[in-house]
C-alpha cells in the first residue's frame, strides 16, 4: 500500500534538513486527526546493493532549529532555500473555510501546522540535489525505535500535504497519490474542509492559463 510510496521517496532521500523553531502565533489549530504512518524502507550503509556507493555516504543531519518557513514544504537555512522532495503544500492566497463565517489563509494553515508536525516528529534530511549555491532539494526521515519514516508519506497521510506533479503534469513521487487518497477517504487534515483548494489543481489552471 502506502510502502510504495515510502520506497520510492527513499531511492531518492539524500537532504539535509534542520529542526525549525516555532514562530508564534495567535492563530488556533484546527484539530489533527491521526493518520497512520507508514514505515519506510530503511537506508542502511550494510546491505545495499550494486551501485549504491553515493546511498553509503549519504548523511541525515537534525532539521535546524532556527530555520524559518516560506510555505509548508520550503524553509530557509544558513543563507540556503531548501525544498521537501516530491510534496505540495496549500498555497498562500488561497483560501479554506474551518468553520462557519471563519475563512483562513490555507497556506498560511498549512504552513503552521508543518511546523507543528516537524517539532513533534524531529526529522533528520539530507540533501538530493543542488539546484544552485542558494537552492537545494531535501529529502528527511523520523525515527520511530529502531525504523524510520518519510516525512512527506507522514505529512500527506496526515492530510497535511499533496503529491507534488512536475512541469509536464506527472507525479514526482507516484506513491504518494495513494497516502493523498487514503487522507482524503478519511478526510483527514485539510480534507475535512469542502472547500479545500487543492494547491496541485491551483497550480495546473494557473499554468493552463499562461499558456
Amino acid at each position: 500500500m502506502l510502502m510504495s510510496t515510502l520506497v520510492a521517496s527513499a531511492l531518492f532521500a539524500g537532504i539535509s534538513i534542520m529542526p525549525m523553531q516555532l514562530a508564534g502565533t495567535s492563530h488556533p489549530q484546527p484539530a489533527r486527526l491521526q493518520a497512520p504512518v507508514i514505515p519506510v524502507q530503511a537506508l542502511k550503509s550494510e546491505g545495499t546493493t550494486a551501485g549504491s556507493e553515493e546511498s553509503d555516504q549519504t548523511q541525515f543531519v537534525p532539521f535546524p532549529v532556527q530555520a524559518q518557513f516560506e510555505t509548508g514544504d520550503t524553509w530557509l537555512s544558513g543563507g540556503r532555500r531548501y525544498r521537501l522532495y516530491g510534496l505540495q503544500t496549500c498555497l498562500r492566497g488561497t483560501s479554506v473555510t474551518i468553520s462557519p463565517g471563519v475563512i483562513r489563509d490555507c497556506g498560511e494553515l498549512n504552513l503552521i501546522v508543518a511546523q507543528a508536525l516537524i517539532k513533534d516528529t524531529k526529522p533528520v534530511c539530507t540533501t538530493i540535489k543542488d539546484l544552485d549555491q542558494h537552492n537545494a532539494v531535501v529529502a528527511c526521515q523520523t525515527t520511530s525505535g529502531q525504523r524510520r519514516y518519510d516525512l512527506a508519506t507522514y505529512m500527506i497521510a496526515e492530510g497535511w500535504g499533496f503529491a507534488a506533479v512536475d512541469t509536464s503534469g506527472h507525479l514526482i513521487v507516484p506513491g504518494y497519490r495513494v497516502a493523498e487518497e487514503s487522507a482524503r477517504s478519511a478526510r483527514a487534515g485539510l480534507w475535512a474542509y469542502s472547500d479545500m483548494p487543492h494547491p496541485v489543481a491551483v497550480l495546473t489552471g494557473q499554468a493552463g492559463a499562461q499558456q
